[in-house]
């Protein structure tokens, strides 16, 4: 590890922590001029009306990217295919970056059951861009600085530095770069965010996923308890690895990339303006969502739970560009809340609550180390035996759907 690596690692880390930070606060005061806040009520007729309208500007953006690539929109199809392209910069990035961005922030803004992080990356992805054209040497640095831009990105956004390097390190072991870099990065990528986000007005804080709070016993009694609340979780992130890729394919029978956002986003549409709760990607939504299941019980926790998974599936085999790990905490936390409503656990709520997003967590992301550091650094980082036994349970019953893939 050179100086001159040391510094572009780290002092661009947290550059494209701070450039986050400014375009998650644009992607909320977008979504406010829309809907004039998220928890502002609205009637069906104008949740269904704005959704169709956000569906119908993505499909305006994959046929324009349709035309400009002479074919199918090739933009990447997963978070972790964009993960990929920030790490290596493909020549081609600028065109599907820009294309990235927009569609995830018109997903955010317009209510989709997403995570912004697509178009996070995506933004980093084409700062990266610029940054290396002036400042790379060679193959090498052009690379750290790609995995730089994506490490900050996500330290900062997720609040996980572990986490946000982990997602960025190339997967090929012979394009990795020293992970002493690349955790550099996403550690001034959280200082920056967190700098930059507090200077600037208006709009909601960081990001906070509020679940009641957990004291950890750390018996084997605990360990057990929670294994039932944890399988409640892993259920739903099964269901959503399951389901995805077949509304992809059904989808796709239907006609071109317009075709298919407009059809799913119909589909979309129709379902929140019958449950509006179903709208954005939920993190927020978490402690009010609790306080309703204490009164509605675990059946309709548990059809929350899987109408959640279904809104996230729609508007990701739709075209609307996003992370799937906030909306699976969410269903995670009603499927755990659900089955410990059903079932009196001999532990806190909370550590069921902790395992069944864990879980969750893990079946989406696919990748159980990455979802055990966003919801322990996110949520609660003295919970370390739910959060153990959610990713253990996430890891087994990942083997019943298809392969692992980070959405």
């Amino acid at each position: 590890m050179t100086l001159r690596r040391a510094l572009l690692a780290g002092g661009y880390g947290a550059v494209a922590g701070g450039v986050t930070a400014i375009v998650f606060r644009a992607m909320q005061a977008l979504t406010n001029v829309i809907w004039g806040s998220e928890t502002t009520p609205h009637s069906a007729t104008t949740v269904f009306g704005t959704i169709m309208l956000g569906g119908a500007l993505i499909a305006l953006l994959r046929w324009v990217e349709t035309r400009l690539a002479g074919g199918a929109p090739p933009s990447p199809d997963s978070f972790g295919e964009q993960l990929e392209a920030a790490a290596t910069l493909p020549v081609d990035h600028l065109r599907q970056g820009l294309m990235v961005g927009l569609a995830a922030t018109l997903a955010v803004a317009f209510g989709g059951a997403v995570g912004p992080e697509a178009g996070l990356v995506a933004v980093a992805t084409e700062l990266s861009a610029l940054v290396a054209a002036l400042m790379a040497r060679d193959a090498d640095e052009r690379r750290l600085i790609g995995a730089a831009g994506a490490a900050g990105a996500l330290g900062g956004f997720y609040a996980s530095p572990p986490a946000g390097a982990f997602l960025a390190e190339s997967p090929g072991p012979e394009d990795r770069l020293p992970r002493a870099l690349v955790f550099l990065a996403s550690v001034a990528g959280l200082a920056g965010f967190v700098l930059v986000l507090q200077m600037l007005p208006g709009g909601e804080g960081h990001l906070v996923v509020a679940l009641p709070d957990y004291t950890p016993s750390r018996t084997a009694t605990e360990l057990l308890a929670v294994v039932p609340p944890a399988l409640g979780g892993g259920l739903v992130g099964l269901v959503f690895v399951t389901i995805l890729p077949r509304l992809r394919a059904g989808l796709e029978t239907l006609g071109g990339p317009v075709t298919q956002t407009l059809a799913g986003t119909l589909a979309f549409a129709a379902l929140a303006a019958l449950w509006p709760e179903l709208r954005f990607s939920g993190h927020h939504q978490i402690g009010a969502m609790l306080e309703w299941g204490a009164q509605a019980g675990p059946g309709p926790l548990a059809m929350l739970a899987g109408l959640k998974v279904l809104a996230l599936s729609l508007c990701l085999a739709a075209g609307w560009r996003g992370g799937a790990i906030f909306p699976l905490l969410f269903a995670g936390a009603a499927a755990g809340a659900a089955v410990a409503a059903a079932i009196p656990l001999e532990a806190p709520v909370s550590a069921g609550l902790l395992a069944g997003v864990t879980a969750a967590a893990t079946l989406g992301m696919g990748r159980p180390v990455a979802a055990v550091l966003i919801v322990a650094f996110l949520v609660s980082p003295t919970a370390i035996g739910p959060l153990s036994v959610g990713a253990l349970i996430g890891v087994a019953l990942a083997r019943l759907g298809p392969p692992p893939t980070l959405h």
